[in-house]
């Protein structure tokens, strides 16, 4: 089946789409990431359903907050001095090293971390009937997502299961994109299935590429 204007238009904002933060999980920016459409649930085959679009990106996980020594460089009245650590050591410079005298005024505190693969799906819905359909429902990401345009919610808010996020499309007014109506429940995946997962999203990177690539060319001629 062809797609509709306004599938074109989600799956645009869908690749346009970079937050911070998805539910509740903070994305590490400074890493790329990869997003791919019409993704196959099961790489190699599409006998498993396609997700309209996945994106691989990197979060940190396990995150454990510990108590650290800090003692910095200070001035005052123009003298650059030290402090000393209760520790008995003169610090000169920045050091992060676990402390328990948490009741000192040079302890901090320091997030430590897992760095994470994080593998968000989103479906594309632009109409009830699409939601009473057998296909499309392909939730086997960490997060899950329906992207829908923003007057179909209140017609199909009843029919989105618990745990599943919401994306609305707004396209009328300045600002055209995506914004969150609900977050997703985080769902672990096996090492396996994420494997798997990430390859069929590279492929189809790839492939999307590839088309881009020649449509340029195809421009220029």
């Amino acid at each position: 089946m062809a797609k509709t204007e306004m599938t074109r238009a989600i799956e645009r904002a869908i690749l346009d789409y970079h937050p911070a933060e998805l539910s509740g999980i903070k994305v590490n920016k400074f890493r790329g990431e990869h997003t791919a459409l019409e993704v196959p649930v099961e790489c190699g085959t599409t006998t498993g359903g396609i997700i309209d679009a996945v994106r691989v990106s990197e979060y940190f996980g396990d995150i454990e907050r510990q108590h650290v020594c800090r003692p910095y460089h200070w001035r005052k009245e123009g003298v650059r001095s030290s402090v000393e650590c209760p520790l008995g050591k003169d610090m000169m410079e920045p050091l992060d090293e676990l402390c328990s005298k948490t009741t000192c005024r040079w302890n901090g505190t320091k997030e430590l971390g897992t760095a994470k693969v994080l593998l968000s799906c989103f479906e594309i819905k632009v109409s009830r009937s699409d939601f009473k359909s057998v296909h499309g429902h392909n939730h086997v990401g960490n997060l899950n997502y329906y992207a829908i345009p923003k007057e179909l919610y209140p017609q199909v808010e009843d029919m989105i299961p618990e745990g599943i996020g919401i994306l609305l499309y707004l396209h009328e007014g300045i600002y055209t994109g995506l914004r969150m109506k609900r977050k997703s429940d985080f769902k672990e995946l096996t090492d396996e299935d994420q494997k798997w997962l990430i390859l069929s999203v590279m492929k189809r990177v790839r492939d999307m590429d590839y088309k881009m690539y020649h449509e340029r060319l195809q421009k220029l001629r």
